[in-house]
């Protein structure tokens, strides 16, 4: 497990391209903010701007090129639990 050192420096290194940080700048704010109108009953609205958050993200990490992070999490998590253990 990484530790808030290790994560910060990962998530530096992955976000260094304007493009891409402009876009999570916009993205990032985006999504939690449709993420609570979301569970606050505005569904529309939410999903809205949770899919145009994501979006943005995607699109800056497309001009960074690499993954979401979301993506590298659910390969790591992957790994773990079909890696057979010994």
């Amino acid at each position: 497990m990484m530790n808030a050192k290790e994560f910060v420096i990962d998530y530096i290194g992955r976000h260094n391209h304007p493009v891409n940080a402009c876009l999570h700048i916009v993205g990032v704010p985006s999504a939690f903010y449709g993420m609570f109108l979301f569970v606050t009953g505005k569904f529309a609205w939410g999903a809205a701007l949770i899919v145009l958050g994501y979006f943005l993200q995607y699109l800056g990490h497309k001009a960074q090129g690499n993954e979401v992070g979301e993506v590298t999490l659910i390969k790591h998590i992957w790994k773990k639990v079909c890696t057979p253990r010994n």
